[in-house]
């Protein structure tokens, strides 16, 4: 965690913000190790003594969700996994937890998407275009990125926080709930490289390295565990913000972008690319926008619904692009092809 992004950004506890609707500022209240400059161990406290309450610094990665034992407990896996294993260990304990572990689900996550962010800085990197950086080109194309503080949503691995970067001028967070994404992002732009492990076929991996082509950026950037849904900050506190192929993995969107809206300043920009990819097991169909009902005005079209539910949350839309491709490595010999739908909008003034 970066001290300066820290006090910057000013997050309030979200266990006092989302249940009592209270702002209580959060403070440093320990730091166990440090990197670079990086509060790697640490914990942070809500300055409101009348409800106690520890967010974890792990790895780098502040742990600011309003239930943090659930969190922990959720993502034990991920938290107590090794980073010192050689590959031909790794390669042992995958064939010994075997395909559906969740060492095996934790790997296939992270060849998935730190390939689709970062495929273009690997080492020896045979020039595969990064997926990431070309949605956040089209976003950039859509409205302008330039500004004050900024938020990635569902930031993953990191690639679109640091093309945000570029253009910022403020502190640029990246926001996430997988810990095992978040600790490489920390880990590249503390260190410069990390190295994840590249699915080939089956359980067969071979580690692969990102390598940073520059640190220009680094300065304004850190990785924070976050519930998009709660976010841990007062009203008015990013110019911008955005959330590439997030709106069909959570619980509520609906809730997300009412988020976004309360924490963005007035005139505020966002942009939201999704492919409505939905999943029972991560949003009820209820929930949806788009994809049921189609017995409705609308069809069951879920371009309608979003943008339609974005104006109702206080974001009108300026900008859209109806096909932007989305590909997704799953592994040597096979490849996912979307088609993801952007909307640009922005909060009134």
């Amino acid at each position: 965690m970066r001290k300066d992004v820290f006090e910057a950004l000013a997050p309030v506890c979200p266990r006092n913000l989302h249940g009592a609707g209270k702002e209580s500022p959060l403070k440093l209240a320990s730091v166990m190790e440090e990197r670079d400059g990086h509060v790697w161990h640490g914990m942070l406290h809500s300055t409101d003594e009348s409800l106690w309450t520890e967010y974890p610094i792990i790895d780098g990665v502040p742990i600011l969700v309003p239930d943090v034992p659930t969190f922990l407990n959720n993502t034990r896996s991920q938290i107590q996994a090794r980073q010192d294993l050689s590959a031909d260990t790794q390669s042992l304990l995958g064939d010994a937890f075997g395909p559906g572990s969740e060492f095996d689900a934790t790997r296939q996550h992270l060849s998935i998407y730190a390939y689709a962010h970062f495929s273009d800085w690997l080492t020896g990197a045979a020039g595969d275009p990064s997926q990431v950086a070309g949605l956040s080109k089209a976003i950039s194309d859509a409205m302008d990125l330039g500004g004050g503080a900024a938020l990635d949503l569902g930031c993953s691995v990191g690639r679109a926080t640091w093309e945000m970067a570029r253009h910022a001028t403020g502190p640029v967070l990246g926001g996430d709930l997988n810990f095992s994404m978040l600790q490489l992002a920390q880990r590249l732009m503390v260190e410069g490289s990390a190295t994840f492990d590249l699915r080939r076929i089956g359980i067969v991996y071979d580690p692969v390295v990102i390598d940073l082509p520059d640190t220009a950026a680094a300065d304004k950037i850190d990785f924070w565990a976050m519930d998009c849904m709660a976010l841990p900050f007062p009203k008015d506190r990013f110019e911008q913000a955005v959330a590439l192929n997030l709106v069909d993995c959570i619980a509520v969107p609906t809730q997300m972008l009412v988020e976004v809206e309360r924490t963005l300043v007035p005139g505020g920009r966002a942009a939201f690319t999704t492919p409505y990819d939905w999943a029972g097991n991560a949003t009820e169909p209820s929930d949806w926008l788009g994809g049921h009902s189609q017995r409705a005005p609308h069809k069951g079209a879920g371009e309608p619904v979003l943008t339609a539910t974005l104006a109702q949350a206080g974001l009108t839309p300026v900008a859209e692009n109806a096909s932007l491709p989305w590909k997704l490595r799953l592994h040597a010999r096979s490849v996912m092809h979307y088609d993801v739908h952007m909307v640009a909008c922005q909060k009134a003034a």
